[in-house]
């Protein structure tokens, strides 16, 4: 279509910034009008976004169709909120979240896979053919969600319809209020080195995953089927990682407060985006993801419990959202990075961004890691 480097950047950092901003919104309006209508709004909005996208030519309907998705893409947050409305008891909760975690994991290995062989097979019209697929599964999962069983749920809802608006945005008001005075309660001296970790993190990680297709592309020549096997295979390795996180920690029994495991998830990712930056064929490529998938996965978990272990209770719900904010707000950031870097630099250079960024946490954690091996 035309497009350059830059616009490949605002594909993600418009999605991420639209989902920053929305998830308060959605949960709010779940909250008046019920979840599981506003799961059906969104799944049908949704579908509707990937048809467009899949039939338009135009960059600048594709750029908006991303804000769209960003707005409304919340399925996962709605998901999540339904189920309490039909199942009370919390541990079989839990379980719930762990089955949607690993189905939601399969999604995520075997999606690239098939998109990667849909594209190459069909040149022309793939994308075209995805975009259809996408749209189907989004109509089908709404109606799977209206043929949810009725449940006696409270619902905010209103007696006059024309004020229906104004109570949500008093609503959002209300809820940015409290946000605004739990924030100010925070003693933020206490995590801002973590948040600084987490947001060197995500900087990396997202600077990297989105433009690692056109580097395999443009750097080794891969089609789309051998990248979407390329893709699958971290989401395996970070699956696998996650699930074996209490392994993991039984070979840090001594490391308390986290910074030990922090020091080595920062010397794992700068030893494999140093060699994936310097390396020479595709095998070596491939053979380095492994590691990287593994720190990044096992890193994500390690900096939510420097948070968790640092609030003591206190605030807590409050260091988790501004946790996420943080995620969010690199996802914004980072794409466009590796826009104009891509843009002005070349695609070989992106990477080195992403090195940058975790050499920089690396020495952080180790001044970190030394400090509080003194203390102790």
């Amino acid at each position: 279509m035309g497009g350059n480097h830059i616009y490949i950047g605002l594909l993600g950092s418009i999605y991420a910034g639209f989902q920053l901003g929305s998830g308060p919104v959605m949960g709010s309006l779940s909250d008046l009008k019920g979840r599981k209508q506003i799961l059906i709004l969104t799944l049908l909005v949704c579908g509707a976004a990937y048809l467009v996208l899949g039939l338009t030519n135009s960059i600048a309907i594709i750029l908006l169709m991303r804000a769209v998705l960003g707005f409304f893409k919340q399925t996962q947050l709605l998901t999540k909120a339904l189920v309490p409305d039909y199942e009370k008891d919390d541990k079989k909760q839990s379980v719930i979240y762990g089955k949607m975690a690993a189905i939601s994991g399969v999604g995520i290995t075997l999606g690239p896979v098939i998109g990667g062989h849909i594209v190459e097979d069909y040149p022309i019209h793939g994308f075209t053919i995805i975009g259809l697929i996408v749209c189907i599964c989004f109509i089908v999962n709404a109606g799977l969600v209206y043929q949810l069983p009725k449940v006696n749920v409270s619902v905010r809802r209103n007696s006059n319809s024309k004020n229906s608006s104004q109570n949500i945005l008093q609503s959002l008001l209300s809820c940015s209020k409290q946000s605004f005075v739990l924030l100010s309660k925070v003693e933020w001296s206490k995590y801002w080195i973590v948040f600084t970790f987490q947001a060197l993190n995500s900087f990396a990680m997202g600077v990297y995953y989105s433009n690692y297709g056109l580097y395999l592309k443009t750097q080794y020549g891969l089609t789309p089927k051998h990248i979407g096997y390329v893709v699958s295979l971290q989401g395996v390795i970070g699956a696998i990682s996650s699930f074996m996180m209490g392994y993991i920690n039984s070979f840090y029994t001594s490391d308390k407060d986290y910074s030990i495991r922090n020091y080595h998830v920062f010397v794992l990712l700068c030893t494999s985006l140093l060699g994936i930056c310097l390396s020479v064929n595709v095998f070596m490529y491939t053979v380095l993801l492994i590691p990287l998938a593994i720190a990044n996965a096992v890193g994500r978990l390690v900096t939510l419990e420097m948070i968790l272990k640092r609030s003591h209770g206190d605030h807590r719900g409050t260091l988790i959202g501004a946790s996420n904010s943080v995620r969010s707000l690199s996802g914004v950031v980072a794409p466009l990075s590796a826009g104009f870097i891509g843009e002005f630099f070349g695609v070989g250079y992106v990477l080195y961004a992403s090195f940058a960024a975790v050499f920089i946490g690396f020495m952080l954690s180790y001044q970190f890691k030394s400090k509080r091996i003194k203390l102790d």
